[in-house]
């Protein structure tokens, strides 16, 4: 009988575990109950989603290592299959496939080639032709739905010539819905430029109802509505320093108009108001609308007769300095001036640090913990204490408490009780900077919940100077509504330099610089809730005009400049250029290529091939080559003689304006592949040039080098090593050197 009863409690068990995978609905079922949601099994079968993969794409024969996983995420469920090389033959080629209706979701095809390199080799595949390539994919991926695609123009994309591998061309293609992009939907694609391969794939398609585009304000009223909305505000704003504060120097804030919030500037196209979203809500959107520093009496300068080390007199000042600060035990005795320090707690650590914002600030920090891990006998005791204290002045900077649950849970206070209990202790503690700020809109009334179980609640209060937001400074407070006690303060208050407010911008001439920069376009964007995909909505939304600029959200209220992270000016970021006048040059591919790299633009789309090659402008290629352009493309002439003498490039004493000869961009050249060493050996080398007798003898191994290697081609019998030598000729040979580089 017992042996009957177990069976049958496992013939329940089973089908228990059995019900969430039934996808056929029960008969006479309430379909408007809140029924629990069911994973539908997938309609194609792993054999079948393999043979879709391999009728779509050539899997190398090779990689003969396959696994495949099953996965769901909300609705979307996938196939991914996976096949990989052997052991000595690294590589692999993935597909994900629908598992509902066979649709190919992502390709991604890798491999290790060793390193070998492929720079200075032209490509095989044009621009034009690696378009021609992905559209026909996209015909036979999509069918119809190829021709809701828009080629997002890449004009401004570099291709740049690899140190490894092959370049590839990336193609991004955006979905519209009505003749307007919907964010967040399209297909990006990767094609090697060396054999016209996909190496890459990437669908994301939502099936969505869209609004229809009717009733819609004028663009020229979302731009008056953007410009009035609180989403671009005037604020002291700090930029992240790009190098470290010396002591006393001070952090620069600056009067700057921001995009804030976090529906990226969108403005509601039915009307007008700014989009508004709820906590947790966000915008799917993607890059078409972006919402990441000697002699012996030398040696003994630094010693006094008698053995001692002199200090310097920085070294005397800081000792001077830290001799005017508190000691721990006055620094521990200004915390207990305005918190009290349990007797239970027991100081673990302490230390004097230099406050990162104010470099000429020394601050103690002091951490206490409960030892006794007998928690029942210290139940609603702290367990645990942090205190910051300025080491000038005793003021308190933040403190943290923690205490150990006692189990009650009924709140004592109420929300207007539990901010005035928070505000009494900051007026408190900073009595006059109190009344320089103002509570945080999200943290107003009853104050942000912070996560279960101890629902603290969280104010914070950012600065207000010359009436202008200050949102970097600031103090915060934390209360325990339940036992009524503060249990966290912190402030953030640096002694930055606040420019006046005179002379800036209005808001409406901002507003217009930065909407000529992201202008307001009408697109479909998709609000998640919650991690949860909803209902797309339309909105005018400012996206990036010029993808040759880098994306910011700030500008100077003063000068209307665009601002970086940093702070400064907006750089163009890196671009191709298309040179015009090659036609019957030699080496005009090889020069063409390095333009569509972003390498040579001293002129911008002339390249001036029959001009002298600089040495600024030859170095300046060189470094962008090997370094990238992102980045360095606001490097002076003066750092760049800097910076390539840093890397050995150059030994001599030249000037960025001075013209190359031939013997120079010899020497230039296998310095920067790294062959130098070998050039320099002595009495090994001959050239067969008439002229080789004005060859200086320290030259000779790179000449010998460079011209047997290719890497320099001369005409004729002569070589002319001291003469200049045309762009056109430098140039190519810098295209050869980079294959030839490690």
């Amino acid at each position: 009988m017992q042996k009957k009863g177990s069976s049958i409690i496992a013939m329940i068990v089973v089908t228990l575990l059995l019900i969430p995978m039934i996808t056929a609905p029960v008969a006479g079922e309430d379909k408007s109950s809140p029924a629990v949601q069911t994973i539908a099994m997938p309609t194609i079968t792993l054999e079948k989603a393999i043979t879709i993969a391999k009728s779509n794409f050539d899997v190398p024969s090779e990689y003969t290592d396959f696994n495949s996983t099953y996965n769901t995420y909300d609705t979307r469920q996938a196939w991914s299959l996976r096949w990989n090389g052997s052991t000595g033959n690294s590589g692999g080629f993935s597909v994900e496939v629908n598992a509902i209706n066979g649709e190919i979701l992502s390709m991604n095809s890798w491999k290790n080639d060793g390193g070998a390199s492929n720079s200075g080799v032209l490509p095989v595949i044009t621009k034009a032709v690696a378009q021609e390539i992905s559209a026909k994919l996209l015909t036979r991926l999509l069918g119809e739905r190829a021709g809701q695609l828009r080629l997002v123009p890449s004009d401004q994309a570099v291709v740049p010539i690899n140190n490894y591998g092959s370049a590839n061309y990336s193609l991004q293609y955006q979905r519209l819905i009505n003749d307007l992009p919907f964010l967040g939907n399209g297909v990006n694609i990767q094609v090697s430029s060396t054999d016209g391969n996909v190496i890459s794939y990437n669908l994301n398609w939502s099936e969505v109802k869209a609004p229809e585009a009717k009733g819609l304000i004028e663009p020229s009223v979302a731009q008056e509505a953007f410009a009035k909305s609180p989403l671009f505000k005037l604020r002291y704003w700090v930029p992240a320093a790009y190098r470290p504060l010396t002591a006393g120097q001070k952090q620069e804030a600056k009067l700057v108009y921001q995009l804030t919030g976090q529906n990226g500037g969108a403005i509601d196209a039915f009307t007008g108001e700014p989009l508004k979203l709820d906590v947790g809500d966000w915008l799917a959107t993607d890059s078409y609308g972006r919402d990441g520093m000697g002699s012996a009496k030398n040696e003994m300068a630094g010693s006094s007769s008698n053995g001692t080390q002199v200090l310097t007199p920085q070294e005397q000042l800081e000792v001077e300095r830290t001799a005017r600060l508190l000691k721990q035990d006055e620094a521990i005795a200004a915390v207990r001036r305005w918190i009290g320090i349990s007797d239970n707690l027991t100081l673990r650590s302490a230390n004097l640090n230099t406050d990162w914002r104010n470099t000429d600030k020394h601050i103690w920090n002091f951490d206490w913990n409960y030892l006794n891990t007998e928690f029942e006998k210290s139940t609603g005791k702290p367990q645990y204490l942090s205190a910051r204290i300025s080491a000038t002045t005793g003021e308190l900077l933040g403190y943290n408490i923690s205490y150990q649950q006692t189990g009650k849970t009924e709140v004592t206070l109420d929300p207007d009780e539990v901010q005035k209990l928070g505000e009494e202790f900051l007026k408190k503690v900073q009595s006059q900077r109190f009344s320089q700020v103002a509570l945080d809109p999200e943290t107003n009334l009853s104050g942000k919940i912070l996560p279960e179980p101890w629902n603290i609640r969280y104010f914070s209060y950012h600065r207000v100077v010359n009436g202008v937001d200050f949102l970097d400074n600031g103090m915060t407070v934390t209360v325990d509504p339940v036992a009524g006690i503060v249990t966290g303060y912190e402030l953030n208050w640096s002694e930055s330099n606040l420019p006046s407010v005179s002379g800036i911008l209005s808001k409406d001439k901002s507003a217009e610089l930065f909407l000529n920069a992201r202008p307001l376009n009408l697109v479909y964007v998709r609000i998640h809730s919650n991690g949860v995909p909803g209902n797309l909505r339309l909105v005018y939304l400012p996206v990036d005009h010029d993808r040759g600029m880098p994306l910011s959200n700030t500008i100077d209220a003063k000068s209307g400049d665009l601002l970086d992270y940093e702070g400064q000016p907006l750089v163009k970021g890196p671009k191709p250029y298309s040179f015009t006048d090659l036609t019957g040059v030699n080496g005009a591919e090889e020069i063409a290529a390095l333009g569509q790299a972003g390498l040579f633009g001293d002129f911008g789309n002339s390249f001036k091939p029959q001009d002298k090659m600089g040495i600024a402008s030859l170095l300046r290629a060189m470094y962008y080559s090997r370094f990238g352009l992102s980045g360095n493309t606001s490097i002076t002439e003066a750092e760049l003689m800097i910076k390539a003498k840093e890397q050995g490039w150059v030994k001599e004493n030249l000037q960025p304006g001075d013209p190359v000869n031939r013997e120079f961009l010899a020497k230039v050249l296998l310095r920067y592949i790294q062959l130098n060493k070998l050039a320099e050996l002595k009495d090994i080398y001959q050239v067969s040039f008439q002229d080789a007798a004005q060859i200086n003898p320290e030259a000779l191994g790179y000449i010998a080098l460079a011209s047997s290697t290719g890497i320099l081609k001369v005409e004729g019998p002569t070589l002319a090593p001291l003469d200049s030598v045309s762009r056109a000729e430098a140039a190519v040979a810098l295209f050869r050197a980079l294959s030839w580089r490690n």
